[in-house]
């Protein structure tokens, strides 16, 4: 994918991929902050590799780089599941919050 009109924007979305990956690893059920971070990150990053993921099958021909068209929908895929999951957390921990903050 050397010489790609995407290729600065390629390396930027792996930093933000890795950031996304290591938050959702650390993700705690009552997190609110950084749930909808996560929630909102993970769309756009959806949204980035999409396009990315799209460019290269542009550019590739039936049969060539089937392993980095594999791997490019699965983090695609990955990306979708990180928002929905940040969402549900995201909604239950303000639900909690919301439901328990006289208790405070």
């Amino acid at each position: 994918m050397s010489n790609t009109p995407y290729e600065e924007e390629y390396t930027a979305e792996v930093n933000l991929f890795n950031s996304i990956t290591r938050r959702f690893e650390s993700l705690q059920e009552n997190d609110i902050v950084t749930a909808y971070n996560l929630m909102k990150d993970s769309l756009q990053a959806y949204n980035r590799w999409s396009k990315i993921r799209c460019d290269v099958r542009k550019d590739l021909t039936r049969g060539q780089g089937a392993e980095l068209k594999d791997r490019l929908e699965e983090m695609v895929k990955y990306l979708k599941e990180v928002h929905v999951v940040s969402r549900m957390v995201w909604k239950s921990a303000r639900e909690d919050f919301i439901n328990h903050k006289e208790d405070l």
